[in-house]
C-alpha cells in the first residue's frame, strides 16, 4: 500500500502539471500538497514517553490528556469553471497517524514513578484509569467544494484508509505503595492490539480498513458590504472526523484481571513482582471511532492586516488562538495561545504557506506543531 500511495500521488501531480493550462470550457487542474503534524498535552510528556520524565512532567490532579497527530496529502485540485477556482475539487494520496491518551491524574503519576524509577514519598493509593488509542493508515482523500446557500457554504471531506496499525488500551483499578517499599495492584486491563499473537489463536488480518467524514460550514461577508464593527468578515466551523469507522478483522484482545504483590526494587532500579493474572485471549472484529475535533475560526480584515481568532477542541484539550497576518504579496503570520503559553510564526507567498508552533512556558512544554501547504495557482 505504501508504494501504491506514493505512485498515486506522483501520478496525480504529473497529470496536474501536464494539464496546467485551462482546459475545455474553462476547467483547470493543478497539483497540491499539504503536511500537518501536531503534539499537544496538558501534562504528559509526549516527546519522552519512553524516557525518564525528568524535565517535562507536571503533576495534575484532574485528567491528563495528550494527542499526537500527523496528516500528509498530495494530489490534484480541479476547477470546472472560472467561478470554482477559489474552491476546487481535490483528490489525493493520504497518510495519517494518530494517538490519543486520557489518564487520571493519579495514573499519570504512577507512570512518572515507573519511568523515573522513583518511589512516592509516603504510602499512597493511586487511581489507575487509562484510555489510549493509536492508529496509522494510508489511502485516498476526497474534498468536495462548498455547496452555497447565500453567504453560507458547506464543504465535505472523505478519507478512505488502509490501516497499518491499530491498538487501544483501557485499564481500571488501583495501585498502592506501601510503607515497606512494596507495591500492590488490583484492576482490569483490556488491550486490543493488531501486533499481538498467541499460540492458541490465528494471527490478525494483515491490515484493517478505515473511513472518516469531515465537514465545514463557512460564511463570508458580501464584497463591498459594510458590517458591524465587531462582526467578522469571514468565519469557518470545521468538524473533523464527525463520523468515522476503523475496523480490523481477527484482532487479538487481551482481557486480564491483575492482583499483584510487588516487592522492592532491584539495585538496578527495576521492580520485581509476583503477580496473579487471570484473563483470556480472544479474537474480535474490532470497530473503533476516531475522536472528533472541532475548530472555529473568524477573520477580521483591517488596513494593517488580518486578525484571526481560533477556538479548537479535541479530547478535552482546548486551544484559543489570536493571530495577525500582514498584508502584501509575502505575508508574515504570528500568533499566540495565551492560556497555555504557545506561540507560532508563519509565512505565506502565493500558493505556499508554512508555520511552526512551540510552547514557551512550564505548562506548555509538550506542545509542538508544523504545518505546510502548497497549491499551484489557477
Amino acid at each position: 500500500m505504501k508504494d501504491t500511495g506514493l505512485a498515486l500521488a506522483l501520478t496525480l501531480c504529473a497529470v496536474a502539471v501536464g494539464a496546467a493550462e485551462v482546459g475545455p470550457s474553462g476547467w483547470a487542474v493543478r497539483p497540491y500538497a499539504s503536511v500537518r503534524a501536531e503534539a499537544w498535552s496538558n501534562g504528559v510528556p509526549v516527546f519522552q514517553l519512553d524516557g525518564d520524565w525528568s524535565s517535562d512532567y507536571r503533576m495534575r490532579h484532574d485528567t491528563q490528556r495528550a494527542e499526537v497527530q500527523g496528516r500528509a496529502e498530495a494530489g490534484v485540485a480541479v476547477a470546472f469553471s472560472e467561478a470554482g477556482r477559489d474552491n476546487p475539487w481535490r483528490i489525493g494520496a493520504l497518510a495519517r497517524v494518530d494517538g490519543t491518551a486520557r489518564l487520571s491524574g493519579e495514573a499519570a503519576q504512577v507512570l512518572y514513578h515507573y519511568q523515573s524509577r522513583t518511589d512516592p514519598d509516603a504510602p499512597v493509593r493511586y487511581n489507575a484509569d487509562t484510555n489510549l488509542m493509536m492508529w496509522a493508515g494510508r489511502g485516498v482523500a476526497l474534498h468536495l467544494p462548498a455547496v452555497r446557500m447565500g453567504q453560507l457554504g458547506l464543504e465535505v471531506g472523505w478519507d478512505q484508509l488502509i490501516l497499518q496499525r491499530l491498538r487501544t488500551i483501557h485499564s481500571q483499578g488501583e495501585v498502592g505503595y506501601q510503607a515497606d517499599d512494596s507495591y500492590a495492584f488490583r484492576g482490569t486491563l483490556r488491550d486490543d492490539n493488531h501486533e499481538a499473537t498467541t499460540p492458541f489463536l490465528p494471527p490478525a488480518r494483515a491490515q484493517g480498513h478505515g473511513q472518516a467524514l469531515s465537514m465545514a460550514l463557512t460564511w463570508a461577508r458580501p464584497a463591498g458590504e459594510a458590517g458591524a464593527p465587531l462582526w467578522p468578515d469571514r468565519w469557518r466551523l470545521d468538524v473533523r472526523d464527525v463520523w468515522s469507522r476503523l475496523t480490523w478483522s481477527g484482532l487479538i484482545r487481551d482481557d486480564a484481571v491483575l492482583d499483584s504483590a510487588v516487592s522492592t526494587r532491584t539495585p538496578e532500579g527495576r521492580i520485581e513482582y509476583r503477580a496473579a493474572i487471570n484473563g483470556q485471549y480472544s479474537q474480535i472484529e474490532a470497530v473503533k471511532r476516531i475522536p472528533v475535533a472541532t475548530r472555529w475560526q473568524a477573520d477580521w480584515d483591517r488596513a494593517n492586516g488580518t486578525w484571526t481568532l481560533t477556538l479548537a477542541h479535541r479530547i478535552g484539550l482546548w486551544q484559543r488562538w489570536l493571530d495577525w497576518q500582514s498584508p502584501g504579496t509575502v505575508r508574515l503570520r504570528v500568533g499566540m495561545e495565551p492560556f497555555v503559553g504557545v506561540a507560532r510564526v508563519g509565512v505565506a507567498w502565493q500558493g505556499l504557506e508554512a508555520s511552526l508552533m512551540s510552547g514557551f512556558g512550564e505548562a506548555s512544554g509538550h506542545v509542538r506543531g508544523l504545518q505546510m501547504s502548497w497549491m499551484l495557482g489557477f
